[in-house]
């Protein structure tokens, strides 16, 4: 096993590294600018290190010299500045792998600079919480360092699908799942600031099951998006009573404010009547749909 490097090693890191050392992976290092202030985060830092056995780099320049494979797991608000730094000490053939959440342009441009040195680029979207599935999170992978990204931690249990084409394909498909999966979570905590507050948090995650649980989530988006294009209108109106209830008893709606606003969009398609108020029967009609009056 090549020597791997985490540049950040935060909580993505840590549970990574931590269990990549369950498969047996020793000699892992990580540099994290924590390192360099007197925080609270890095005591934090310093007992994860020791949890998982990595070793801790003095610097950046010292943590690529250490490594044949770098994994950049910083925020993504410094991906571009930290991969600039590393392509200052990058090696002809070393792979740099980044799982930063930055946008699909800003890792087609790095993968472009790492060629450019001769190094390899992954762009490897993580689509599970670390915490839960540590190395075992499914990944996506894409650009020039996807595949050997792949050969080389398939050995280890780490579940990596390479996705054809350049760097930022993968980050594009896992930001296209954030806004269901982050906007799922915002929903939940209106949804039940809401009941809580009507005192019948109970009630509501009962009958929430109840639907849900009645068949594959395939069957459910199907429905609710043909639906979506026949009864936006009625649905928006429930919606803004909703609204109106929990500005009545104090509640921020932001979320349920978004929702109104989606189905108006909706609403203005004029979908309903020219269907005749019959729901289409699959995803693709209601894309034609979309396509055809530019939905947005």
């Amino acid at each position: 096993m090549k020597r791997l490097g985490f540049v950040g090693f935060g909580e993505a890191a840590f549970h990574m590294a931590k269990g990549l050392g369950g498969e047996g992976v020793s000699g892992i290092v990580a540099y994290d600018a924590a390192l360099d202030a007197d925080l609270p985060y890095k005591e934090t830092l310093l007992k994860r290190a020791g949890e998982a056995c990595v070793e801790l780099a003095s610097s950046l320049e010292e943590l690529v010299g250490q490594s044949d494979v770098v994994v950049v797991a910083v925020p993504a608000k410094y991906t571009e500045e930290t991969l600039g730094q590393i392509l200052c000490f990058i090696r002809k053939d070393m792979l740099v792998v980044d799982v930063t959440t930055a946008l699909p342009d800003i890792k087609e441009r790095l993968e472009q600079a790492f060629s450019a040195e001769g190094a390899f680029y992954a762009d490897s979207a993580m689509l599970g919480p670390l915490p839960v599935y540590a190395h075992r999170v499914p990944m996506l992978a894409s650009g020039s360092g996807a595949a050997q990204w792949h050969d080389l931690m398939t050995p280890f249990h780490m579940s990596v699908t390479v996705v054809e084409g350049n760097a930022g394909n993968a980050s594009r498909i896992k930001l296209v799942r954030s806004v269901f999966m982050k906007g799922l979570e915002a929903l939940l905590a209106e949804t039940f600031v809401f009941a809580h507050r009507c005192g019948i948090e109970s009630v509501i995650l009962d009958s929430i099951s109840e639907t849900m649980n009645k068949t594959s989530f395939q069957n459910t988006a199907r429905r609710l998006l043909c639906a979506d294009v026949i009864h936006s209108e009625r649905r928006s109106f429930e919606v803004g009573e909703a609204i109106a209830l929990m500005k009545e008893i104090g509640l921020e709606s932001p979320v349920s404010e978004g929702v109104r606003k989606r189905l108006e969009l909706t609403t203005r398609l004029g979908a309903a009547d020219k269907l005749g108020g019959i729901p289409p029967e699959s995803l693709e009609e209601v894309f034609e749909i979309w396509d055809e009056h530019n939905y947005r």
